[in-house]
């Protein structure tokens, strides 16, 4: 058995696992397996594209690049204008 035929059996039997193992259906979690690990090999076999270290760029542009940011103008709340208070009259009551 080759090392791929084993990957194999063993994704298959995880999916006849996974699925409460049903009978009859040991050709299609094969199939099923055999799509996934072939996959996973040609993923696996593409090189990865060279990424920019992006963390150590920004590190040292940082102190330049980041400036505080502006505070902006509270807003301005109205004040509701205030009406002089009236004075209570006094009626003298005689007698």
């Amino acid at each position: 058995m080759s090392d791929i035929e084993a990957k194999i059996r063993e994704k298959a039997r995880e999916l006849w696992l996974a699925e409460g193992q049903p009978e009859g259906r040991a050709d299609q979690h094969w199939h099923e397996a055999e799509a996934i690990v072939r996959a996973e090999a040609e993923a696996a076999a593409k090189p990865k594209a060279a990424r920019k270290p992006r963390a150590a760029a920004a590190k040292k542009e940082a102190p330049e690049a980041k400036a505080p940011a502006a505070k902006k103008p509270a807003a301005k709340k109205e004040v509701a204008k205030k009406e002089p208070a009236k004075k209570p009259s006094l009626k003298v009551v005689s007698g």
